[in-house]
C-alpha cells in the first residue's frame, strides 16, 4: 500500500520531535568556549595593527575602509586555517598535559603560519608578528581547553 508524501513527512516529524538529540559533552563544550575566546582574544590583538596596515594607511589614495576590512579578512583565516588547526591537534593530543599540549600547538602553528607567510609573500616580520599574537590566543585556548 502506498501512503502519500504528506503523511510520510508528518510521520518524519513526529518522529524526529520525539526522539532525543545528542547532548553536547562537556569537553566538546570546553573546546567551542575555548574556541570563542581564543578567537576573541586574537581579535584583541589586532587592535594594535600590524605593521603591513599601519604602511597601508600612510598611503593617499588608499581607503581606510579597504585596510581594516583586509585586516579584519587576515584575521578570519589566521583564526581558521591557523589557530584552531593548530589548537586542537595540541589539545587532542596531549590532554592531560597543558605544557606539551600548548608545545604542540605553537609547534604546529609556527609550521602553518609559515607556510601562510610564504604563500603571500611575507617576511620573517610577518611571521613573527603572527606568532606573537597567536601565542597568547593559543594560551588561552588551551588552558580553557583542559581546565578541569
Amino acid at each position: 500500500m502506498d501512503v502519500p508524501r504528506e503523511v510520510r513527512i508528518e510521520q518524519a516529524l513526529t518522529r524526529a520531535v520525539h526522539t532525543k538529540l545528542p547532548r553536547l559533552t562537556l569537553r566538546a563544550g570546553a573546546h567551542l568556549l575555548a574556541m570563542h575566546v581564543s578567537g576573541f582574544v586574537l581579535l584583541l590583538s589586532f587592535l594594535l595593527p600590524p605593521a603591513w596596515a599601519v604602511d597601508a594607511y600612510a598611503v593617499p589614495d588608499v581607503v581606510p575602509a579597504l585596510v581594516i576590512g583586509a585586516v579584519l579578512f587576515g584575521l578570519t583565516v589566521c583564526h581558521v586555517a591557523v589557530q584552531l588547526p593548530a589548537a586542537l591537534l595540541g589539545t587532542l593530543r596531549h590532554r592531560g598535559a597543558p605544557a606539551r599540549a600548548y608545545g604542540t600547538a605553537l609547534a604546529a602553528a609556527g609550521v602553518l603560519v609559515a607556510l601562510m607567510v610564504w604563500m603571500l609573500g611575507g617576511t620573517w616580520g610577518d611571521w613573527l608578528d603572527l606568532m606573537v599574537r597567536l601565542a597568547l590566543s593559543l594560551a588561552c585556548y588551551v588552558a580553557l581547553a583542559l581546565l578541569r
